[in-house]
């Protein structure tokens, strides 16, 4: 911030130089005292309404998945390396198989032998459905013949065909049965392929993993993604410009990855609570003390910042900076504080060179 007094600096010192303004101890109390005058006002008007983070804890974030928590299950191959960037279904790592194989082995094994008695079935049902209709052409001649055939012979020929019947329908029963076997087998089998494709941990989407932390063998822990299609910035802002901070309002920010560099965002939403609001879940009152302690200075909140990355660059999760946001003004002849939060970035966005010494 006392980087934007160095123009008046100059013009104090432009005027002594050139013999406008005699150099004596009045002068300089009033020039001392009208650029502290004009340092605060500004800096409290700019804390207002265009707020920079002057912490310097502006954060580059990004969502993240934590892939197949491992609580048992063992790792067989891992196919990735340290910060390797992979596209959606780029597979990750295996985890060792649960017998799934050889029980869908097992389950097709008794499918196909339950269509082989189908078919068996099948052909003996034909067979009947033959010897019915022959039977039936026998007994229509018989009964034609009348008293030259016996009824014996028709009643023999009748209650054959009444079996021939009973066994059709017998057989027709355990079709259905089998077939219902089948169908719950088939379940069963993509119940198993499910559970064995799980074995597989790919990518969800186009993204970076963080470093690996786990080997073949592990069974505890897990990898993180980062979704670097839906990177965002974190903001510090003060409480008390809580109130004019809307969302899509113009925000600009650098980060120490890119210094010298400016990008442009849009104000996405504020914190709703912090982690100062938490309040603890278990049946103990808090004590004194440690609200006092947690709470006595000025916390502030945090804003994000949504911003396309530029083409051409690549700006890392965790870069830290600092940020600017145009926030809303009580009269828009008070656009010109906007000046304050922008130079005050670039200006620390310069300074950032001077950070890796």
């Amino acid at each position: 911030m006392k980087e934007i007094m160095l123009p008046y600096v100059l013009i104090c010192w432009l005027l002594i130089k050139l013999g406008v303004i005699q150099w004596n101890l009045k002068n300089a109390v009033r020039m001392v005292g009208l650029g502290f005058f004009i340092a605060f006002l500004l800096f409290t008007s700019h804390r207002f309404w265009s707020p920079a983070d002057l912490t310097d804890s502006t954060t580059v974030k990004a969502p993240h998945a934590v892939l197949s928590p491992l609580f048992g299950q063992e790792i067989d191959q891992i196919y990735v390396t340290h910060n390797q960037k992979v596209k959606q279904g780029d597979l990750i790592y295996t985890l060792v198989s649960v017998d799934s194989t050889e029980q869908i082995n097992g389950l097709k094994a008794q499918q196909k032998a339950l269509v082989a008695q189908q078919a068996a079935e099948s052909e003996k049902m034909r067979a009947l459905q033959v010897s019915i209709e022959n039977d039936r052409r026998n007994l229509e001649r018989l009964e034609t013949l009348d008293d030259f055939a016996s009824q014996q012979e028709r009643d023999d020929l009748s209650a054959q065909i009444e079996a021939n019947v009973a066994q059709i329908s017998a057989y027709e029963a355990m079709i259905k049965s089998q077939t219902a076997q089948i169908t719950s087998m088939q379940a069963e089998i993509d119940t198993a392929k499910w559970q064995d494709s799980r074995r597989e941990i790919r990518a969800q989407y186009d993204g970076q993993l963080a470093i690996t932390n786990v080997t073949e063998g592990s069974r505890l822990g897990s990898m993180h993604l980062y979704d670097t299609n839906r990177k965002f910035v974190e903001m510090r802002i003060a409480d008390q410009s809580y109130r004019y901070i809307k969302p899509g309002q113009f925000a600009e920010f650098y980060v120490n990855a890119y210094p010298g560099e400016i990008f442009r965002g849009r104000v996405h939403s504020l914190t709703s609570g912090t982690g100062e609001s938490m309040v603890s879940p278990l049946a103990t009152p808090q004590s004194v003390r440690q609200h006092v302690g947690n709470n006595q200075s000025n916390h502030g909140r945090t804003v994000v910042i949504e911003f396309e990355e530029p083409e051409g660059y690549d700006i890392p999760i965790g870069a830290t900076g600092s940020a600017w946001i145009s926030a809303e003004k009580p009269h828009k002849g008070l656009g010109f504080m906007d000046i304050i939060g922008a130079a005050t970035i670039r200006l620390k966005a310069l300074k950032a060179y001077f950070y890796a010494i």
